[in-house]
């Protein structure tokens, strides 16, 4: 490929993340701080960009130089989000999120297909109970946080502004179409990690209880988004609200969590490892090959959304009897 078509797959990429109002040509003389007349000259190919010009240009859009730059290789680049307490603390981490969100709402056509092994971190957002002890988990026992290292835990120990963010973040994703694909054991890790905290002496039998219940609350709304097949807030009128949401009954088995997300035709997708950790790519082979997958998972799996109610019953009522205490494990429906 010739350093011309190179160019003009570039700026191909950044057209394609550019937010609905920019213009190209606007966006690469900022960029490059450049007038309007150098800018035309690059996109059109008549001036060709030095390598930091591309550099800055691929920097901007998250874009791949290497990737850029050996189109035929069968490597994958991936950018790295590391949750570390240092460069990104858990405020900075869900500031990202919302901003990805956000971002992907202002377009017009738009969606978000999540495999998923855990719940996924927006439904978790619903329940105050239910937030406080994953964020004071992943704190003290996966990031092992300084401040957490002698702390045990207390409903109230979710700092206001990680509430807010959530807030903000579980609106955003209640506008974005969904597609969810869950397993049965998608709520293990949570009920694990409640047990666990008693048995180490981190959490009183008492506020398991408030947690437990909110994990069955956070399952009893998820239910009424799946039967009424949109997503909304606890509390919201749901017949007000467009058909956005679908969920799946994957019972082939426990895959990755995978996070594939479209916006005009254009696909990254996210890779989950290390509790709140992940890689992204744009890169549009592996992005294709990823929901061809996705798709073929769909395909296997039932989906319990809607008129389903006889599988999505047996679904919830598998959740449900999972529950250790008698109170909480009783199913909703009879089958």
């Amino acid at each position: 490929m010739s350093e011309k078509q190179i160019q003009e797959y570039l700026f191909q990429r950044v057209r394609e993340a550019l937010s609905p109002g920019k213009t190209l040509v606007d966006v690469i003389a900022e960029v490059l701080h450049i007038s309007q007349d150098s800018a035309y000259r690059r996109i059109r190919g008549e001036t060709l960009l030095v390598l930091e010009e591309a550099k800055t240009i691929c920097s901007r859009f998250n874009i791949s130089l290497d990737q850029l730059l050996n189109l035929s290789s069968n490597s994958v680049a991936f950018q790295n989000i590391e949750l570390d307490n240092v460069v990104i603390d858990f405020k900075t981490y869900l500031q990202g999120i919302l901003l990805r969100i956000k971002r992907l709402n202002s377009f017009e056509q738009k969606a978000i297909i999540y495999l998923t092994k855990d719940i996924p971190i927006f439904h978790q957002f619903c329940i105050k109970p239910v937030l406080s002890f994953r964020y004071f988990f992943w704190m003290k026992t996966m990031f092992q946080h300084p401040d957490f290292i002698q702390k045990n835990f207390s409903l109230d120990c979710l700092p206001l502004e990680i509430e807010d963010l959530s807030q903000q973040i579980l609106s955003e994703y209640c506008k974005l179409p969904s597609v969810e694909i869950w397993n049965t054991e998608s709520i293990n890790s949570i009920l694990v990690q409640i047990s666990y905290s008693v048995e180490t002496g981190t959490m009183t039998r008492q506020d398991a209880l408030v947690v437990y219940d909110g994990v069955r609350k956070m399952l009893e709304h998820l239910e009424a988004q799946t039967e009424y097949g949109c997503k909304y807030l606890p509390g919201e009128n749901p017949q007000s609200k467009k058909d956005n949401f679908q969920l799946f009954y994957n019972r082939v088995g426990l895959g990755d969590t995978t996070i594939l997300t479209l916006h005009n035709g254009i696909k990254t997708v996210h890779l989950n490892y290390d509790v709140l950790n992940y890689v992204f790519t744009t890169d549009e082979g592996f992005c294709n090959q990823v929901h061809r997958k996705l798709q073929n998972i769909m395909r296997r799996s039932t989906l319990i959304s809607g008129g389903s109610e006889k599988q999505r019953n047996k679904f919830f009522n598998i959740l449900y009897a999972k529950f250790p205490l008698p109170q909480l494990n009783k199913q909703k429906f009879a089958l």
